[in-house]
Parts: structure tokens; sequence; C-alpha cells
């Protein structure tokens, strides 16, 4: 009887582990139908043109103050960065003229602005008042940089265009008070009074140089080589 008996159990833990052994086989070749169909509805999601539309996202930080503002607005899609206090840090929009970047301080004043149009590209820099300091235009003519003061007057201006480089330097009241051109085979400085008049104008060219001095009216008095 033991020995019939030890035989039933051999035979039904052999059974029970022939069905095991199936039951995992099959239990793998589930999950690998499954894994595939994941894998295949990922990529059905990934293709979709359109996932989510909206006029407008906002996101919050652990405080519930509002960091990033992606929006569609008029003139077109607008990005804002906002620090800690809710202040605009940063912001990018697409215009119909073309896009801008804006840097702002802690105070929301804008500091920096650079700016892509049709006839060129633009940056410009601003102090803690919002007075521009600074700016670069580059455009198919050629390129200019141009220092402001305090009250936004141009006081000094460096072209580069096809006829060659210039410089300009004005004085508080935007008048010009000396100017240097540097146009081909040739170099040309004037100098100016307060009324933005030439008084004096010297240029060096292949013939040798020449200088000369004027009154306030703009007749000359001396020149030499005379």
């Amino acid at each position: 009887m033991g020995s019939i008996s030890q035989m039933t159990t051999d035979g039904r833990l052999e059974k029970l582990e022939i069905e095991l052994t199936r039951a995992k086989r099959s239990n793998r070749l589930l999950l690998a139908i499954m894994l595939l169909a994941a894998v295949v509805m990922t990529a059905g999601i990934g293709r979709r043109e359109k996932v989510v539309e909206a006029n407008a996202f906002i996101l919050v930080d652990e405080n519930g103050k509002t960091r990033a503002t992606l929006s569609m607005l008029k003139e077109g899609p607008g990005l804002g960065l906002h620090d800690e206090k809710g202040k605009t840090r940063a912001s990018l929009a697409v215009r119909k003229d073309g896009p801008m970047l804006y840097l702002y301080d802690e105070n929301d004043k804008p500091r920096t602005v650079l700016a892509v149009f049709k006839d060129g590209t633009g940056l410009c820099l601003y102090d803690e008042n919002g007075k521009p300091r600074a700016n670069l235009d580059v455009s198919k003519d050629g390129s200019t940089l141009g220092l402001l003061d305090e009250n936004g007057k141009p006081r000094a201006v460096l072209t580069a265009i096809d006829e060659g480089p210039g410089l300009g330097l004005y004085d508080e009241n935007g008048k010009t008070r000396a100017a240097l051109a540097v146009p081909k085979e040739e170099a040309v400085l004037g100098l100016y009074d307060e009324n933005g008049k030439l008084r004096a104008g010297l240029a060096v060219r292949k013939d040798g140089p020449d200088l000369g001095l004027l009154d306030e009216n703009g007749k000359l008095l001396w020149k030499a080589p005379p």
C-alpha cells in the first residue's frame, strides 16, 4: 500500500510540475503579447498630429505661484517665465514682423531685447530705469552699434557699411562733435562746434593729407596745403 501510495503521489507531483511549467510558458507568452501591445499603442500615440489643444497653459510651483505661461495671443504665440515672486523674468513672442526675446530684472524692467525682423536683427540693452543704453543693428546695408546716455541720447555710433566704417561722437544735446570715416582709399576726420557746424577737417588721401579750418558760418579760414 505504501509503495502504491508513494507512486500515486509521485505521479501527481510530476503532473503538477508539468502543469506549472505550461502555466509559466503561457504567462510569459501573455506578458510578451501585452508588452507588444503597449509598444504599439505608445507608437500610435506618438504619431498623432494633435495630442492636446488649448489657448493657454499655466505651470505653477509647489506654492501655487505661476512660473510659466504659454498662451496664444492676438499677435501670435507667447511664452513667459516668472520667478518665485511671480515677476516676469523672460518672455518670448512670435509676432507678424518676427520673433522677440525679452529679459527682465527683479523690478519688471526690461534689460535686454533681442528681435529678428525681415530686414535684419536688433539687440538693445537697457539700464535699471528702463532707458536704452546700447543697441546693435544688423541689416543688409551693414551693422550699427550705438551707445546712449542716461537720457536716451546717442553719444557714440559706430557703423560698418559698404562704403567703409565710421564713428560719430555726440554731445548731451545730440549734436555731432566729432566724426571719423574711412571710405575707400581715404580717411576723414571732422570736428564740430556746439551747433553742429564743421570747424576743422582732416583728410588723408592717395595724393597726400589735407587740413582745413572753418569759421562758425562754414567759411574756410585756413588750409594746408594751400
